[in-house]
């Protein structure tokens, strides 16, 4: 028989209730019938039709819709972020089995394209304020767990991830912490200072991104074993990723229609990518 996707994502969920905290009361969770998650003091919450669990406590308007999740997947599938994920695969695998929570996961393309490549006992859990992104996850990659869930109260008991994932998206220091295991591995991805450059010239006057220094600083305030890195190369463009790209990056939200056609009208052969990568462990 041909399990739908909502019951292969319930069975998933089913496997790793002990992960989970009712973001209303933090008592335990558990699956009820493959169709919602109740906690021990009674609060529910229903899996949607793909298989995803709603756990935010608050209702959040994003500026990430379907299209900008779309998009996203189209230049993850395109290669663009390959010896990024590529570098995150290197440093989770000493890290053997375990649970990998990917804080920020989107439409769930790079978590899903890392956890290809680990072994098969590694469980992949992907969050997400944007409910579009992670109802797409849930689609696109069922067999791991997908959660709209706010990184100020994640559903998470304690000391429960090996790795956290944040990739290009915000941070909160005093949650991963609560929910790493002891020397568990965080990695975080920021944009470097070239990232995007060419885009960067069309949408802002200065084509210089911010410094990291700042970041990393506060990084190692909370990491030991901390470790940064820069991974910059230049992506060929085709064409036909030239306007998804524009879409998925903030540097075009607010962007007035003149500079948008302006950058979608560019003949760009080559666009620069550049990431700092830090990673550090717990501390003890």
């Amino acid at each position: 028989m041909i399990l739908s996707k909502k019951v292969i994502n319930a069975q998933a969920l089913e496997r790793n209730e002990h992960l989970f905290k009712c973001p209303v009361c933090s008592a335990g969770m558990e699956i009820v019938e493959q169709s919602k998650m109740v906690c021990t003091e009674n609060h529910s919450f229903d899996l949607s039709k793909a298989g995803y669990v709603n756990l935010s406590s608050h209702i959040h308007v994003t500026k990430y819709d379907k299209s900008l999740f779309s998009a996203r997947k189209k230049v993850i599938d395109g290669g663009f972020f390959e010896p990024l994920l590529d570098y995150i695969y290197g440093a989770v695998l000493p890290q053997g089995s375990g649970t990998i929570l990917d804080a920020g996961c989107g439409e769930g393309s790079q978590l899903a394209a890392i956890l290809q490549r680990l072994p098969d006992d590694v469980t992949g859990v992907g969050i997400d304020l944007a409910k579009e992104g992670i109802a797409t996850a849930a689609k696109e990659h069922p067999g791991n767990i997908w959660c709209v869930a706010d990184l100020a109260n994640c559903p998470f008991g304690d000391s429960v991830f090996n790795v956290i994932l944040n990739v290009l998206s915000p941070a909160n220091y005093a949650e991963f912490l609560r929910l790493l295991k002891s020397e568990g591995l965080f990695l975080k991805v920021i944009p470097g200072e070239d990232y995007l450059k060419e885009l960067r010239a069309i949408f802002y006057d200065d084509p210089k991104g911010q410094k990291d220094s700042d970041h990393v600083m506060r990084f190692e305030q909370h990491f030991e074993s901390v470790q940064t890195d820069r991974i910059a190369y230049e992506f060929p463009l085709d064409k036909e990723l030239l306007a998804p790209l524009i879409r998925m990056t903030p540097l075009s939200w607010g962007a007035s229609p003149e500079k948008l056609e302006q950058a979608l009208s560019m003949d760009i052969p080559m666009i620069t990518v550049d990431f700092t990568v830090m990673s550090g462990v717990k501390k003890k």
